[in-house]
């Protein structure tokens, strides 16, 4: 079941994204809580435009890679999920990683994103089968993993502990009309409820 997206605005771990909340003054305060607000220089916490709860809920308003973790519930604790940015074409590193790699078909390419995932929780996990991730063109069509191997394919990572991190690449073949652009669909691989968040393909 989905819990959420994290923010951050820097290379460190991502941590939650937060908005301001109101502050409610006396009424003979209010006149003097106004001057000394407009003095005041910006604070780099501001109000979001869309509520946290909702950044990447939606196509039109996806999460951003990198910065921004989903938040899902995993075996008796939580998985957090980071996508990172696209490499549009690909082939060259897929041919490479594995022989029997078929070439992308004409009109289309193979693009590779890196996922991080870490658990918090008292089992374990096993990244590979936690989630599922497609891609998804502007044209509203979706794309799931090929079957294709990497060099540091997610699969060949091992089960994760309370605070491990495991990183990975996903491939995807696409049409090349669909490059650039997209958003990734990500959603628990067990999931019955069909709760799913969004990345930016940047």
């Amino acid at each position: 079941m989905r819990r959420g997206v994290n923010g951050s605005g820097g290379d460190e771990d991502p941590s939650p994204v937060r908005t301001s909340s109101p502050v409610t003054t006396a009424p003979d305060e209010e006149a003097a809580a106004a001057d000394t607000t407009a003095a005041e220089a910006p604070t780099e916490e501001t109000t979001l435009a869309v509520p946290a709860g909702e950044i990447g809920t939606s196509r039109d308003n996806p999460a951003q890679p990198v910065t921004d973790s989903l938040v899902f519930d995993a075996e008796d604790g939580t998985t957090a999920v980071t996508l990172g940015n696209v490499v549009w074409d690909a082939n060259g590193t897929v041919a490479d990683a594995n022989m029997f790699n078929e070439e992308a078909p004409e009109g289309q390419v193979c693009i590779t994103v890196p996922v991080t995932m870490s658990y918090s929780g008292s089992a374990s996990i096993t990244p590979w089968l936690e989630l599922s991730i497609s891609c998804i063109a502007d044209d509203g069509r979706g794309y799931d993993e090929a079957t294709l191997v990497l060099e540091d394919d997610l699969m060949n990572v091992g089960d994760l502990y309370d605070g491990g991190v495991a990183e990975g690449g996903v491939v995807f073949l696409i049409p090349e009309s669909a490059v650039g652009s997209g958003v990734f669909s990500v959603a628990p691989l067990m999931s019955i409820t069909g709760e799913e968040l969004f990345v930016a393909a940047v």
